[in-house]
């Protein structure tokens, strides 16, 4: 019984885990003094299950989610920051987010990020090979490229499931 529960959560969460992806906070800059932060973040679309990551010369820079307010007047003293120089952040949930450094006066010069994260993106049904109106030349062999990574997922899933 427990085995069909656990397969029923990995199925359920499969699909919102293949479509994550990973977000390295200034690119190859990375997270430092003197990079524009809001324009990195500008055209970028942050969903719920993706990550953002903070690469920086751990000792030199730190990370601390805050809140707006304490966003615009950098405040550092809302919360513990995080300090590993890699540090890799899950957006669980959707909604504004406020990150900047607590050293020195890093974020009174810039070192501050602003990003709104939306909901999972829920994939659409493949449309249906023939539209409806007979074999239009289409063999019927194409699948979606989110029936494929479930089902990616799935036989990874199981594989473990055999493994152990």
């Amino acid at each position: 019984m427990a085995l069909k529960l656990a397969l029923f959560i990995a199925m359920a969460t499969v699909p919102a885990i293949v479509g994550a992806k990973d977000f390295i906070v200034g690119d190859e800059e990375g997270w430092k003094v003197g990079v524009n932060y809001t324009e990195w973040a500008e055209d970028k679309e942050f969903r719920v299950g993706d990550r953002i990551v903070f690469n920086y010369v751990k000792g030199k820079h730190n990370v601390l989610k805050v809140t707006g307010p304490a966003f615009r007047s950098c405040n550092k003293t809302v919360s513990s920051p995080l300090t590993t120089g890699n540090d890799k952040i899950e957006l669980t949930s959707a909604g504004r987010k406020w990150y900047i450094c607590a050293i020195g006066d890093h974020c009174e010069k810039g070192m501050k990020l602003f990003i709104d994260v939306d909901e999972a993106e829920v994939p659409a049904p493949a449309p249906s090979p023939t539209g409806g109106k007979g074999n239009s030349g289409n063999s019927g062999n194409s699948i979606s490229s989110f029936t494929y990574s479930y089902l990616v997922g799935l036989a990874a899933i199981w594989a473990m499931v055999i493994m152990f």
